[in-house]
């Protein structure tokens, strides 16, 4: 005989650690839940794998983004997880498949491999006339490689790695459990698959040595490199403090974001803290006197700034 199941019986064994059910009562239902719950307005689907979860949005008929998580939302399991770039795709009104992942495995996965081999296979992404792959870090691997699935897509990727195979990349040290992974599997290196790309930009620190040499990998007329000095391993954060993420992003997706556009536009970093710590750490040492005038230029920009807001 069923019987009904009452609060107390359904705490987890863990009284710190919310179950499923737990989150669905105290978290706030995403936005895109919203969007695609029986009552909602939105049209796509949600198919869940073992280690990843697939969300799509279909939006504009002609144009499609494929986002990939990163690092840092492998481990969240919020009910209010959104998948990476999730609230400006919809504000542009552009169809989204979003690549969730709860595991730091870049991606090294047949569930997750086979997925979007077979979605090729099955004509998906043909219905679309651009396709997007884009994703920082762990996210633009996946960018990179995943992309080669569909000729002609447009490649935007934040500090992506281009691999993490031993043999191809010897001297990066990060992310031990992304490189003991099966880098026998297929699209496991970004350097090879990022050929069939239209375009792909690639922003990245010069000054952050491991970033700057899978950079250094990527080579083709079809790539771009685009320098964000002194951001780390955080080109898109330090975009976003500029209020550039937005505008380079627009005219990244079609493919018309021009070099000497994009760097004139760069020039905002001369006012941000983080972009004068930076010059501080790399030539203080070495150059004092340059970095002296350095900071008495961004001093000056920043009384520049502030004046020009108070009137």
């Amino acid at each position: 005989m069923a019987r009904d199941l009452s609060k107390d019986q359904l705490k987890p064994e863990h009284p710190d650690r919310k179950t499923g059910y737990e989150r669905i009562l105290t978290d706030p239902a995403p936005p895109w839940f919203v969007e695609l719950y029986p009552g909602g307005e939105g049209t796509g689907f949600l198919e869940k794998l073992d280690r990843h979860s697939i969300l799509f949005h279909r939006r504009d008929a002609n144009r499609l983004v494929i986002s990939f998580d990163n690092i840092a939302n492998a481990n969240d399991l919020s009910f209010a997880r959104e998948p990476w770039g999730w609230k400006f795709f919809r504000d542009e009104g552009w169809s989204h498949m979003g690549v969730f992942a709860r595991t730091k495995a870049w991606y090294r996965d047949t569930e997750v491999i086979d997925y979007f081999q077979e979605k090729a296979h099955q004509g998906f992404f043909d219905q679309f006339d651009q396709v997007v792959f884009s994703g920082a870090s762990m996210g633009g691997f996946g960018a990179l490689t995943f992309s080669s699935l569909v000729p002609g897509a447009v490649v935007i990727a934040f500090n992506p790695q281009t691999t993490l195979d031993e043999r191809l990349v010897p001297w990066e040290t990060r992310y031990r459990f992304g490189r003991v992974q099966d880098w026998e599997l297929p699209l496991g290196d970004g350097a090879e698959t990022i050929k069939t790309a239209r375009k792909a930009y690639i922003f990245f620190d010069p000054f952050f040595v491991l970033d700057r040499q899978h950079a250094a990998r990527l080579q083709g007329a079809n790539v771009v490199l685009l320098k964000t000095w002194f951001s780390n391993h955080f080109a898109a954060p330090m975009l976003r403090k500029l209020s550039l993420l937005k505008p380079v992003m627009q005219q990244a997706m079609n493919g018309s974001l021009a070099p000497a556009d994009y760097y004139r536009m760069m020039r905002a970093r001369r006012q941000l803290p983080i972009y004068m710590r930076g010059i501080e750490a790399a030539g203080e040492e070495r150059h004092p006197t340059l970095v002296k005038s350095a900071r008495q230029r961004f001093r000056a920009l920043r009384r520049e700034a502030a004046t020009g807001s108070a009137s």
